[in-house]
């Protein structure tokens, strides 16, 4: 099933109990993981009924964020859009949370299983290597030693809420302060036709849909991550770019608590005279955004790698198994009475 709307080259699986199925009931596993709440999810739910196996859930999305997809009525999208996702929720065994922002949310929404904060790992190693990456994109879309590179990665759409960061760019008169766009998707046009309006594109790379084993490249090329969205679940391209070494400078959104600590891993900011004058700092003393981006790195390293997530979630897969087995168990006692 093609969903290019959404996203570039994206497809969706529909489960028609094929024989890959079948080779993982077969296999009985422990516990089912699942991480979409519509091409995977019903075949994770069959195979976790079928082995009585327990199922874990991790939610990844503010379904709110994105009614103008499905619904012109966003009161009547929002209420869409919290229903299916507490029914979803509710055939779970537990739900993972990538931030307390989530957890908080999916309370709201009176979801029955336990939910669990757990912030998906980042595979650090591609981020901290260093390589040549930076120099050769640079050169590659004619970006100069001495002009600052603003970096904003991410699928193009409305609600990530990228044409602010081009208004702000408008009412920088430096023209040695660039934008690098990384990504694509259905509002891409939309943002090269503003930009053009507004006077802007000239100083805008958009370099399209870059593969994922080469966005960490990107990354490398830059001299400040931006990014102005608000329906972020975790903000993982924020992780990314901190696990980079770069310095952050991004809207304020509860996703961010625990990670970005306003003026020294990264900057928040709340209105355009925060970015403005947050970005004329970070361009003037570069021995700031050298150290901004030492500790966002350190950050990463401490509490966002791959092994702390791995850990946590093993954690959780035994404790589920085991409320799970004593479940049947009770169950199993009760039928014999």
């Amino acid at each position: 099933i093609d969903v290019h709307d959404i996203y570039p080259n994206a497809r969706l699986s529909a489960f028609q109990g094929n024989a890959l199925i079948q080779e993982l009931v077969k296999w009985k596993p422990d516990i089912v993981h699942s991480q979409c709440e519509f091409s995977t999810f019903m075949p994770a739910k069959y195979i976790s009924k079928r082995c009585k196996a327990p199922l874990v859930h991790t939610y990844h999305t503010v379904y709110e964020d994105y009614t103008h997809y499905f619904c012109p009525s966003r009161r009547v999208g929002k209420k869409l859009a919290r229903n299916f996702s507490k029914t979803i929720l509710n055939r779970t065994d537990a739900v993972i949370a990538p931030s307390q922002k989530m957890v908080d949310m999916l309370r709201e929404y009176k979801v029955k299983p336990q939910i669990y904060l757990i912030p998906t790992g980042i595979d650090l190693e591609r981020f901290l290597e260093k390589s040549g990456a930076r120099e050769e994109i640079r050169t590659r879309f004619g970006v100069e030693d001495d002009e600052l590179l603003l970096i904003s990665v991410g699928r193009l759409a409305k609600e990530k809420n990228v044409e602010e960061i081009l208004r702000f760019l408008n009412d920088i008169k430096d023209e040695k302060i660039r934008l690098m766009i990384v990504g694509d998707g259905p509002y891409r046009a939309t943002l090269e036709k503003n930009a053009k309006e507004i006077g802007v594109y000239e100083r805008i790379i958009f370099t399209g849909l870059a593969k994922p084993s080469e966005v960490h490249n990107y990354y490398k090329a830059g001299d400040v991550f931006v990014c102005a969205s608000n329906s972020e679940t975790q903000g993982l391209t924020y992780m990314e770019a901190m696990a980079s070494g770069l310095p952050v400078l991004c809207k304020y959104d509860e996703c961010l608590d625990g990670v970005i600590d306003n003026g020294v891993n990264g900057f928040i900011f709340e209105s355009e005279n925060d970015f403005l004058k947050t970005l004329k700092s970070l361009k003037e003393y570069k021995d700031m955004r050298i150290e901004a981006g030492r500790k966002a790195q350190q950050r990463m390293i401490e509490k966002f790698s791959t092994e702390a997530f791995a850990g946590a979630c093993y954690k959780l897969y035994k404790k589920v198994i085991r409320e799970k087995s004593a479940t049947l168990v009770v169950k199993k006692s009760y039928f014999k009475i």
